[in-house]
């Protein structure tokens, strides 16, 4: 989209008002309370990490259809990563920090380099920062860190798609004026 078109769709817009502000607030804390509940209902615990996928596409990316492979796939690949620094010095010891800095440099250098995009980019960064903290690192169970991660995904990606849907429905149903 270019400057034009944003300023443009930014002129048509309404703007925010008050009530609208809090009708929207409303509906957050349904989709959120709902993907909160719908953890507790499966015994997960971890997610945080669906909520960073969702902040990403929501926040950075603007929920862009064509940036949601990048953002999911960007997200497995860095909760793996944050995985890898748990499991590693399990499996190899102190050489398993080693693995894990060298593997954290290789990511590092793919992502200044523009290569494999669609697996290392900055939602890749965010999970993986959020999932190293040590704090994180001592209490985490990745098990229901990844359930939780693949439940955001369709859970947000699926109310996205169907509230467009109807929107288009709507849209379609309201005569030209």
């Amino acid at each position: 989209m270019n400057d034009n078109s944003t300023t443009a769709q930014a002129e048509t817009t309404d703007p925010m008002t008050p009530v609208k502000g809090l009708l929207v607030l409303l509906g957050i804390i349904i989709v959120v309370g709902g993907f909160i509940a719908l953890n507790t209902a499966l015994g997960l615990h971890e997610f945080w990490a669906g909520f960073l996928f969702l902040l990403y596409w929501a926040g950075i990316e603007q929920f862009a259809w064509d940036k949601l492979a990048a953002c999911v796939v960007g997200a497995i690949v860095g909760l793996l990563m944050a995985w890898l620094a748990f499991a590693l010095p399990g499996w190899l010891g102190d050489a398993g920090g080693l693995v894990f800095l060298a593997l954290i440099l290789a990511l590092i250098y793919c992502q200044v380099m523009g290569w494999l995009s669609v697996a290392i980019n900055l939602a890749t960064m965010l999970l993986l920062t959020a999932g190293t903290i040590p704090a994180v690192q001592e209490h985490v169970n990745f098990a229901d860190a990844f359930i939780s991660l693949g439940l955001a995904f369709i859970y947000f990606v699926g109310l996205l798609w169907a509230g467009m849907r109807v929107m288009a429905k709507k849209a379609a149903a309201v005569p030209n004026q």
